[in-house]
């Protein structure tokens, strides 16, 4: 149900709250998860509720995750935006990079996790939001130096049922370059329509485990889809030369994309995808090139200057032009 416009949503978790719509189903594990970390610590609190899904626990803890943040230019003077940030793996180090950092996220219980994790750190620059499941920032206009947007981008517009993905996604990006100062930064990472993967036939996570998934094209994907019972699909992904082109049109520019290797969730490397930058790269022993077996061989293959259309996911960091 929507927020009226004339009602200002009352705070969850004792946090700004600017959700348009009811959050969903809560999980049970969250819940608890936030009340054993009051008492027990927060780390402590993770290893007990999800003892029994160690991926889980890796996925929000692992400093591999944080191989991105070494291509930020976020220094002790920058103002950090971190749109969905789960349970706070990346806020927490952005923090003590920045002097100040804003998340905001659409899981009410999730936020609540990241505010008492970043309490129980001794981090006092950082101040979270409930809220964007509209694809819209409250916040004022040239607000921060840095965005971060970590595998959150294909899911954003997941809400907004009467609205095509494109449209709400290009509202978020545009929303993210009103909120940016000039000369500001944006990170996005998010996965690839084209990843080799799906190209291979791999089940598509965005589309109910659709076989090619979002490699088909979009009105074949949606027939089958519906075919199988489903109505719209969970979320939206992008070719390389396709998101770029919607950052340029938000007014990002001087884009410059990264291969995350062997995948962008445990990345061991970001290289350039400049055919020079993956040539160098490849001449270098002991990585492998993709997540799969099939993948990592395939991908030896592909001409140099191709890579970038093929990797798992798309990571970009672009620029908004100083005035």
């Amino acid at each position: 149900m929507a927020a009226t416009s004339n009602e200002a949503p009352a705070p969850l978790a004792g946090l700004p709250n600017f959700l348009r719509f009811e959050p969903s189903e809560e999980d049970k594990r969250l819940r608890a998860l936030n009340e054993l970390a009051r008492v027990k610590g927060w780390e402590s609190a993770l290893h007990e509720i999800f003892a029994s899904d160690p991926g889980f626990i890796r996925y929000v803890t692992d400093p591999v995750r944080q191989g991105f943040l070494e291509l930020l230019p976020v220094t002790s003077r920058s103002d950090v935006l971190e749109i969905g940030p789960g349970l706070g793996q990346f806020t927490v180090p952005l923090a003590r990079m920045a002097r100040s950092v804003k998340a905001i996220e659409v899981a009410p219980l999730q936020a609540e996790f990241v505010a008492e994790r970043c309490r129980q750190q001794g981090l006092s620059n950082v101040e979270v939001m409930i809220g964007g499941d509209d694809c819209r920032l409250p916040y004022a206009d040239a607000s921060f130096d840095v965005i971060v947007l970590n595998l959150v981008f294909e899911w954003c517009a997941s809400r907004l049922e009467q609205e095509p993905h494109e449209a709400a996604q290009r509202r978020l990006l545009q929303e993210m370059s009103r909120v940016a100062r000039p000369g500001a930064a944006l990170y996005l990472a998010t996965k690839n329509r084209y990843a080799m993967r799906l190209l291979f036939g791999g089940a598509d996570e965005h589309l109910y485990q659709l076989p090619f998934g979002s490699a088909l094209p979009r009105a074949l994907a949606g027939w089958l889809i519906r075919r199988k019972g489903h109505g719209r699909a969970m979320g939206q992904l992008y070719s390389h030369r396709a998101l770029e082109k919607m950052l340029r049109d938000a007014g990002f520019a001087a884009t410059r994309s990264f291969w995350a290797v062997p995948e962008m969730r445990y990345p061991a490397a970001y290289i350039p995808t400049d055919a020079r930058s993956v040539r160098a790269a490849r001449r270098q022993q002991g990585w492998a090139q993709g997540e799969g077996r099939i993948t990592r061989t395939a991908m030896r293959w592909v001409p140099a200057q191709w890579v970038k259309h093929v990797t798992p996911g798309l990571s970009f960091l672009a620029t908004k032009p100083a005035k």
